[in-house]
């Protein structure tokens, strides 16, 4: 796939998982990266990563449930990478499994802040800085878990089913400034986060998948690559789940 031209990539959530993989995967067709995450150590081992294998990437530390630790992110943006081109936003929280009932104001308020204000908050900026640039792509990270209830994950289908709307609504807005947004809502891929799902439910998953496997990190990175391409030009807001069949 043809990417667009030493395009300039901020991939937030980049230390690890999915994000991880499609910063590798963006600095592997020619893209000049930030890598960051709220995990600052996370962020620089895989700018690392992708020097050693002959790639450009800086590191940034970020809490994106903080807009003001979002709004000096992207000032960073700027001045390293001097503008930018595509956003890709995968950073997020599962919290623990519980049923509504149970579901505490602090927990709730948590997974808003950061899986769905963050998005917002991360969207908004990179807006203002790719309407002054001339346009821009803007990648938000959902879930499967946003289209099709998932018990005891309320609140995190709830913020990842915001986000694919805010990203579709965007999508409309932002045309006029010559941005695409669009969504990845992966399936059950294998990441740090599934590992930490209570034991024998992947193996659950599995079994109600048509493909009888959980994704790879870098399949999910294939389509954000997709997306970073100039064969996406013509496509905006929409939501592309690979999720081996889960949902159909």
């Amino acid at each position: 796939m043809r990417t667009q031209a030493m395009q300039r990539v901020l991939v937030i959530g980049g230390g690890s998982g999915m994000g991880r993989a499609a910063a590798l995967r963006l600095a592997a067709d020619g893209a000049r990266l930030l890598v960051a995450d709220l995990d600052p150590a996370a962020a620089a081992a895989a700018a690392d990563q992708i020097g050693r294998h002959g790639g450009q990437a800086q590191a940034r530390a970020v809490d994106v449930a903080d807009p003001e630790s979002v709004a000096a992110l992207f000032k960073g943006a700027q001045e390293a990478l001097g503008g930018l081109d595509m956003l890709v936003h995968a950073a997020a929280i599962l919290g623990d499994t519980a049923f509504i009932e149970d579901i505490s104001d602090q927990q709730w308020r948590r997974l808003m802040a950061v899986n769905l204000d963050g998005a917002f908050y991360c969207a908004r900026a990179a807006v203002r800085l790719m309407a002054a640039g001339g346009g821009g792509r803007i990648v938000l990270f959902s879930s499967v878990a946003a289209l099709t209830p998932t018990p005891g994950a309320l609140a995190y289908s709830a913020a990842k089913g915001g986000v694919n709307m805010l990203a579709r609504s965007l999508a409309v807005e932002a045309a006029r400034h010559n941005i695409r947004v669009n969504v990845v809502a992966p399936g059950y891929v294998e990441t740090p986060m599934l590992a930490g799902l209570p034991a024998g439910f992947a193996k659950r998953i599995v079994q109600k998948t048509p493909l009888r496997r959980l994704g790879q990190p870098q399949e999910v990175a294939g389509l954000v690559a997709f997306l970073a391409s100039v064969e996406a030009d013509f496509i905006t807001g929409q939501v592309l789940s690979p999720n081996g069949g889960l949902v159909v």
